[in-house]
């Protein structure tokens, strides 16, 4: 019986190949494929074992790609969960939803904004919405303040931090 030889898969040649820098390879080893951390560094540096070099067989590559895309899941939504903490690189989204308060914003009407704040004692403008960037800040943004029809009056108005028009508008919230 003739052996087929395989094609040596060289793993730290794919771009990208250093995260396996700043993975746990005994843990990925040990979780995904039940073997040693040694089995698994033999293969992604193609050690030499007993004469010849080895490499992940196309079973194993399929293994090691679906443990990196569990692994990338299971960080993406740590990384979710992680509290967001205000800090002054924070962009902040006031969502207002009062209509008097919606008009001075539109007519850029800060004075007038601020006697309104003034006179009346019980508005609650709630905390803000907290981003990281101002991408994330637009996304959250996007659709606010229409509904299905442009031309009805806007019912949620978003106040965002990174937008100068608005901060006079947002420290006269904080200032409450």
């Amino acid at each position: 019986m003739a052996e087929t030889k395989r094609e040596l898969v060289r793993i730290k040649e794919v771009e990208g190949a250093q995260v396996f820098d700043t993975l746990n390879c005994a843990a990925i080893a040990k979780r995904f494929f039940h073997r040693s951390r040694a089995w698994f560094i033999q293969r992604i540096n193609n050690n030499m074992v007993n004469g010849k070099p080895v490499s992940f067989s196309p079973e194993e590559l399929l293994r090691l790609r679906i443990s990196l895309k569990v692994l990338a899941s299971e960080i993406t939504r740590f990384s979710s969960n992680i509290p967001k903490i205000p800090t002054d690189m924070s962009i902040k989204v006031y969502v207002i939803d009062d209509p008097m308060a919606i008009d001075f914003f539109q007519n850029d009407d800060l004075d007038g904004f601020k006697e309104y704040l003034a006179a009346d004692d019980t508005l609650d403008f709630g905390e803000p919405e907290c981003f990281d960037t101002e991408a994330e800040a637009l996304a959250f943004c996007a659709g606010i303040g229409y509904g299905l029809d442009e031309r009805a009056p806007v019912e949620r108005y978003p106040l965002r931090s990174c937008e100068p028009a608005d901060v006079p508008f947002i420290e006269a919230i904080e200032e409450l």
